[in-house]
């Protein structure tokens, strides 16, 4: 998707939500709809700036949890240095994560959601999301590894 389809896009998500479209609401939703390295907030700091755009990292980090809070985005797990990573929720999706490097890969299956209506049923909790994430050695590290 070309730039200014993905702002367009953004803006359209964030009008759908009820959420108030300011340009930094719009640039930061659109680097993560775009965005295939699952970014941690000072990544998507950075891009924010060299957008263009007069940011604060706390604005940063209020957006962050506004579309968290709205099902736009998610927390996926920290990298080695503690900093959490963040992705766009378009389809049902879960992550491999290799606990050496901290590339992380999308698995696109909805299968694994199943998992929510069954825990909701033999509960009785109205579940609201859940999340999945495998660890492993991606096939760079096990290369590495096996030198």
């Amino acid at each position: 998707m070309r730039n200014q389809e993905t702002l367009v896009s953004a803006a359209e998500n964030l009008k759908e939500h009820g959420i108030k479209n300011t340009p930094q609401r719009q640039v930061i939703l659109a680097y993560l709809m775009s965005s295939h390295q699952h970014p941690s907030i000072e990544m998507i700091y950075d891009y924010v700036r060299q957008s263009g755009f007069s940011v604060s990292l706390a604005t940063v980090y209020n957006t962050l949890e506004l579309l968290e809070e709205n099902k736009l985005i998610l927390q996926v797990a920290p990298d080695n240095n503690g900093h959490m990573r963040y992705d766009y929720l378009a389809e049902p999706h879960y992550h491999v994560i290799c606990v050496s490097c901290n590339k992380i890969v999308d698995v696109f299956d909805s299968e694994f959601k199943k998992n929510e209506a069954k825990a909701a049923q033999e509960t009785g909790y109205e579940v609201f999301n859940s999340k999945y994430e495998v660890y492993g050695l991606c096939p760079e590290c096990q290369a590495k590894r096996a030198q």
